[in-house]
This record gives structure tokens, C-alpha cells and sequence, in this order.
């Protein structure tokens, strides 16, 4: 298994380039303090925006970073479509923003990463807490992070890295915190610093 690396908001498996570094504190510093709005009305108790809310919001930052937005590729055996959420072909790097059900989503778009011949660098955008009639959980974080890990050991790709965010109610919206600890129950790795917030 290769080496994992850690910060506050930002999890990294495998070999992260110096360029590459590069590019995620530039997509960390767009991200933080971003304000999102909700599309439609929350319909139950978690008032939060949804996975698409965050993608709408996030498109025009990663468009200047020289993204494109949902990329249509093939699987090269099947033929079947599939896209990325964000995709820079210049230097391989594919972005998938996971929502609410983070937890069941992350295998299939991890796999995204490993089927597509170009890409190198695979990021996941993921939510730090899953919530549950009102409470929040662990499920969403401890699931991508497991993913990853596993993947880490077959993926044909350079690196994994997890973006772990939370939201922060503001008055016309919400506001995205990137979030996470320094430790968890799943170990305290250490690693090199992308710059993040704290929870």
C-alpha cells in the first residue's frame, strides 16, 4: 500500500507531484468560505444543499482552473458512458463531488478513476458528517476514507485525494467549511500540509 497523507481537510493515498500540489491548494483556496444556495426547497429536516447545489456552485471556480464540466467518456471495454463531475485533460486530473449518499456513491466513482486510461490524479469532494432524523453520523466520511484506502492498493492511478467539507449557515445561503481532524478512529497519519481549515 502506498504512503497516505493528511491534513486538516485533505486526505492524499499514493504520490501527489509537486504541480499537483500546486493545483489542490488552488482548488482548497477556492472552496473555502464558497457560498452556495439551494435550488428547490429542502423537503425534510436537513436543510443543507444537495450534491448538485455544490456542483453548480462549484463550476464557475473550477472552469477558471481549466476544468471541464461533466466530461463524457467510454468505458473501453464495455463501451458504456460515464462522465466526471470536473476534468482537466492537460494534466489527468477527474473531480467527482459526492453528496448525501456518499456512502453508497464512492465505489462507483473511485472506479471512474481506474477505468479511464487518462486519468491520474483522482479527487472526491466528500461530506464530513451524514445526517440521519436530525442527527449526524460518521457514515459518510468513514465510507470514502475505507474506499479509498482499498482502492489505494489497485487503483492505476498516482494518487487518491478526499476533500472533506461541511456547511455553515449564512443568511442567504450556506457556506461551504472544509472540514475534518487531525485524528480519528482511523489513525492519525500526519502528512503533508494542504491548506484546510479546522472543524
Amino acid at each position: 500500500m502506498r504512503a497516505m497523507a493528511r491534513c486538516f481537510s485533505t486526505t492524499m493515498f499514493g504520490k501527489v507531484q509537486r504541480g499537483d500540489e500546486a493545483t489542490l491548494d488552488e482548488l482548497v483556496q477556492g472552496l473555502r468560505g464558497l457560498h452556495v444556495g439551494r435550488a428547490d426547497e429542502a423537503r425534510s429536516a436537513t436543510p443543507f444543499p444537495k450534491s448538485t447545489d455544490l456542483e453548480a456552485a462549484l463550476k464557475p471556480v473550477f472552469l477558471g482552473l481549466g476544468f471541464l464540466h461533466h466530461h463524457l467518456l467510454v468505458h473501453p471495454r464495455t463501451g458504456d458512458r460515464f462522465e466526471y463531475d470536473f476534468w482537466r485533460p492537460a494534466d489527468g486530473i477527474a473531480v467527482e463531488v459526492m453528496g448525501y449518499r456518499a456512502d453508497d456513491e464512492v465505489y462507483k466513482d473511485i472506479l471512474k478513476f481506474h477505468v479511464h486510461e487518462g486519468t491520474r490524479l483522482g479527487v472526491v469532494l466528500v461530506p464530513r458528517w451524514k445526517w440521519i432524523s436530525g442527527k449526524k453520523t460518521e457514515t459518510n466520511y468513514k465510507a470514502t476514507m475505507k474506499a479509498l484506502a482499498f482502492a489505494d492498493s489497485y487503483m492505476d492511478v498516482e494518487a487518491l485525494v478526499a476533500v472533506v467539507y461541511d456547511w455553515e449557515a449564512v443568511e442567504d445561503g450556506w457556506r461551504l467549511v472544509l472540514a475534518g481532524r487531525g485524528t480519528d478512529s482511523l489513525g492519525d497519519h500526519g502528512g503533508r500540509a494542504i491548506q484546510g481549515e479546522g472543524p
